[in-house]
C-alpha cells in the first residue's frame, strides 16, 4: 500500500505535458503571449500553437525524461523546455537570418483569461511605424472583438502580418503573433482618438508607432503600384534548381507560355498562405499554357540548409513547378539579382509574364486568411488575371 501511495504521489507531481498551457516568449520589451495545447492519442503526443482562434499544429511533439520538444519544421524552429509539474521553462530557437535566433520561453498550465475588449478599439486605424533607421512606414491596424478576446492584424505594403491576439484593459492593449517564424508583439495606449505604442519584432527590435482611426481613404499603396518593372525586354532570371541544374527564362518549358514568377521564401508565413492559391491556379490553367516558377530567397545562404527547407515547402503544398535557389532574404540583395524590378520590398511578389516573356503585371505581397474579405477578393483577382493572359494569342 505504501508503494502504491508513493506512485500516486509521483504521478500527481509529474502529470505530464498533456493539456492547455499559457505560453510566453520573453522579449526585451515585454511578454509575447500565446497558447499551446498538448494532446495524446494512441500513445503519441501531438499539439498545436494558437494565436487566439488561429491555430496551427506542431510538426512534432516529443517528451524525453523531463524535456519537452515542440517542432515547427516549416521554419526549422523548435521550443525545448523542461517540464516541472505545472510549469515549462526553456527556449524557442530557429535557424534565423544568417545565424540562430534564441528567445526565452516559459509556460504554465491552463487557459488564458478572455477579457472583452473596449468597443472603442474596434475597426481600422491608419498608422506610421518609425523604423530603427528613422524611416516611416505606413501600417493599417485592424482590431475586432471575438470569443477569444481582442484579435486583429497589421497590414503593410508587403501584405498582412498574420492573426494577432491579446487583450485590452482600459486604454491599454497588448497583442501578439507567433507562428514559429514571425515573432511580433504590439503594445499601445489609446489617447483620445490617437493610438500610440510600440511594435516589437524578434527579441530586441522595438519601433514606435502612432495611428488614428481610418477615414476610409487609401493609406497603403495598391499592391500593383509597389514594384515596377522594365517591360522593354523579356524578364530574365537564371538560378539553380534543387538538384543544382541551372534554370533560366529561356528554358523550353516557358517558351510561348504565360509565366508566373513567384518571388518567395520558405521562412515567410505569408508565402505559405499564398502557395495553395498558386497551386490551384496552376492546376486549372496549366493545360492552357500557364507555367509557374518559384525563386526562393532563403535565410542562411547555405545551399544545403536552404535546399532542405525549400524541399519541405514544395512537399507540403504538392508544388509541381521548379523552385530555384535564388539568394538570401534581404530585399536589397534580392533586388540586385532581379535588376529589371524597381522598388522590390515584399515576399511574396508575384510577377506575371505574357507569352512574349515581358512583365504584364506585378502584385507585391499577399493578403492571407487573417484578412478574410481581402483574401477572397485577391483570389478572384489572381484568377481573373491568369484567365485574361492565357486567353490572349
Amino acid at each position: 500500500m505504501t508503494g502504491f501511495i508513493a506512485l500516486v504521489l509521483l504521478a500527481s507531481a509529474n502529470p505530464g505535458p498533456v493539456g492547455p498551457w499559457r505560453a510566453v516568449l520573453d522579449l526585451a520589451g515585454g511578454e509575447l503571449r500565446f497558447a499551446i495545447e498538448i494532446t495524446a492519442e494512441g500513445g503519441r503526443l501531438g499539439g498545436r500553437l494558437c494565436n487566439g482562434g488561429d491555430c496551427q499544429p506542431f510538426s512534432g511533439v516529443t517528451l524525453r525524461s523531463d524535456t519537452l520538444r515542440l517542432e515547427m519544421a516549416d521554419y526549422a524552429a523548435t521550443i525545448t523546455a523542461t517540464l516541472r509539474g505545472d510549469s515549462l521553462a526553456g527556449a524557442y530557437a530557429n535557424v534565423g537570418n544568417r545565424g540562430p535566433r534564441i528567445i526565452p520561453f516559459r509556460a504554465v498550465r491552463g487557459h488564458w483569461t478572455v477579457e472583452p475588449p473596449s468597443p472603442a478599439l474596434a475597426g481600422s486605424w491608419d498608422g506610421w511605424v518609425l523604423s530603427p533607421t528613422g524611416t516611416r512606414s505606413p501600417r493599417v491596424f485592424q482590431f475586432r472583438a471575438t470569443a477569444a478576446g481582442l484579435e486583429g492584424t497589421l497590414v503593410s505594403n508587403a501584405g498582412d502580418f498574420g492573426n494577432f491576439w491579446g487583450s485590452a484593459r482600459g486604454s491599454t492593449l497588448q497583442m501578439s503573433h507567433f507562428d514559429g517564424s514571425y515573432v511580433y508583439l504590439l503594445t499601445a495606449r489609446l489617447e483620445g482618438d490617437t493610438l500610440r505604442g510600440t511594435f516589437h519584432a524578434g527579441l530586441r527590435t522595438q519601433s514606435p508607432f502612432v495611428a488614428v482611426r481610418s477615414t476610409g481613404q487609401p493609406h497603403l499603396l495598391p499592391p500593383a503600384a509597389v514594384t515596377r518593372a522594365d517591360t522593354t525586354a523579356p524578364f530574365q532570371f537564371a538560378f539553380p534548381d534543387l538538384d543544382g541544374r541551372l534554370v533560366t527564362n529561356d528554358d523550353p518549358r516557358f517558351r510561348g507560355k504565360v509565366v508566373l514568377v513567384d518571388v518567395f521564401g520558405s521562412w515567410c508565413p505569408t508565402c505559405h498562405d499564398a502557395a495553395p492559391v498558386l497551386v490551384r491556379l496552376y492546376r486549372e490553367f496549366h493545360a492552357r499554357g500557364f507555367e509557374v516558377v518559384g525563386l526562393a530567397y532563403e535565410v542562411t545562404g547555405d545551399l544545403e540548409v536552404d535546399g532542405r527547407l525549400v524541399r519541405r515547402f514544395r512537399d507540403k503544398f504538392g508544388i509541381p513547378w521548379p523552385l530555384l535557389l535564388a539568394g538570401i532574404n534581404e530585399t536589397q540583395l534580392t533586388a540586385a539579382t532581379l535588376p529589371q524590378l524597381q522598388g522590390f520590398t515584399a515576399y511574396p511578389t508575384l510577377v506575371f509574364l505574357g507569352r512574349d516573356g515581358r512583365v504584364r503585371h506585378i502584385h507585391a505581397g499577399f493578403y492571407g486568411p487573417a484578412l478574410s474579405e481581402q483574401h477572397a477578393r485577391l483570389v478572384q483577382e489572381l484568377h481573373a488575371r491568369v484567365e485574361e493572359l492565357v486567353s490572349e494569342r
